[in-house]
């Protein structure tokens, strides 16, 4: 008897946490319907002021970087990007999966890694209801009050639709939301193989263009943390971590390659040739395998006094950082000196710090 009925309250428990799921998945996609009704609202005022994008190669760019990034998302939402016309660089994140941003953006961006990090920011904005969560507390609504005020049209939800859009448009989050925008977009862009220094790059020169507008009095919206100190933050996060904080992948900046001109094996950063080698035996050999150290070594981070030549086992050599370049040793006949090659790189280092200026490099 005892056997038969701990069987029945097995079929019993069973039951009830069926029952009970599946009422969590019926509320869930109640909840996840009402979300993407309130997007479609938001977005009809969204698309009046700006036109949308329907350039085929910029929005598939744009798509295909998403793309990259929701399988680290929390929520199964219909996640999208929309590209407006707009020359000021903006992004946003509606409820329910949508973000928006601006062909200002778009270009203000310098690299895919860049792109990935203002989407990744905005997508956890959107994936854990950071726009509900805001603009509940600006109308000191539940959330599910508040959803459902809009969702239905009920009373006040014009002045309360106006507040969401608001709130993503203006990106008018409080400090503990922006904060966690900023900590799991980083581990999106990490996980999904997006260098970790773009999410600083763009929020660096993002800040110099913060510097350039004057100051608006924020209002209600004192307690948004400032960009220096978003910057300075996410470069907490990746120390943090342990990933690698190295600028000029995200910036496409201290590019190192070699070339062939005119019977000479040419070494050049950015496009500009700063070392060469007559074409004899040997020295494609010596430029690609010095090409190779000073692309590993060189950083936009690298100090001035890290450039320099010195004795190493006897032999003079140039270092960069804590990687030996080239020995003298091994120079061919006709090549330029050490002391040569150590000053253009200094010039070409100091070059990719005057077209990113505001970054603290010291730090």
């Amino acid at each position: 008897m005892r056997k038969r009925l701990t069987a029945i309250g097995y079929v019993l428990v069973l039951s009830i946490f069926i029952l009970f799921s599946s009422s969590l998945c019926e509320a869930d996609t109640e909840e996840q319907d009402r979300e993407i009704k309130l997007a479609d609202k938001v977005s009809k005022q969204v698309e009046k002021q700006w036109d949308r994008v329907t350039d085929p190669v910029r929005v598939a760019r744009v798509t295909m970087i998403l793309s990259r990034l929701t399988p680290f998302t929390e929520r199964d939402l219909p996640f999208e990007v929309r590209l407006v016309e707009e020359k000021r660089p903006n992004a946003f994140a509606l409820p329910g999966g949508r973000i928006y941003m601006t062909t200002g953006m778009l270009e203000f961006c310098r690299s895919d890694d860049e792109v990935a990090s203002i989407l990744a920011h905005e997508l956890v904005h959107t994936d854990r209801k950071h726009g509900m969560i805001q603009s509940s507390r600006n109308q000191r609504l539940t959330l599910g009050a508040l959803a459902v005020i809009i969702a239905t049209g009920g009373s006040g939800a014009a002045p309360i639709l106006a507040n969401l859009a608001q709130v993503a448009i203006m990106n008018s989050y409080s400090k503990d939301l922006e904060r966690e925008a900023d900590s799991e977009g980083l581990n999106i862009l990490t996980q999904s193989g997006y260098e970790p220094a773009g999410a600083v790059t763009v929020m660096e020169r993002l800040q110099e263009e913060e510097m350039k507008r004057p100051y608006v009095d924020p209002g209600i919206y004192a307690d948004h943390p400032k960009t220096k100190d978003r910057v300075r933050s996410l470069e907490d996060i990746i120390r943090e971590k342990g990933w690698p904080l190295e600028r000029k992948k995200a910036l496409r900046l201290l590019r190192v390659q070699t070339s062939e001109e005119g019977g000479f094996i040419l070494l050049s950063i950015d496009g500009k040739s700063l070392w060469r080698a007559p074409e004899v035996e040997g020295a494609a050999e010596l430029m690609n395998k010095a090409a190779g150290s000073l692309d590993k070594y060189l950083q936009m981070e690298t100090s001035p006094y890290d450039i320099s030549i010195q004795e190493i086992h006897g032999q003079k050599a140039l270092r960069v950082g804590l990687g030996v370049i080239v020995y003298e040793k091994d120079l061919l006949p006709g090549m330029p000196s050490l002391e040569e090659f150590r000053e253009n790189i200094l010039l070409s280092l100091n070059r990719a710090r005057m077209i990113h200026p505001v970054a603290d490099y010291n730090r």
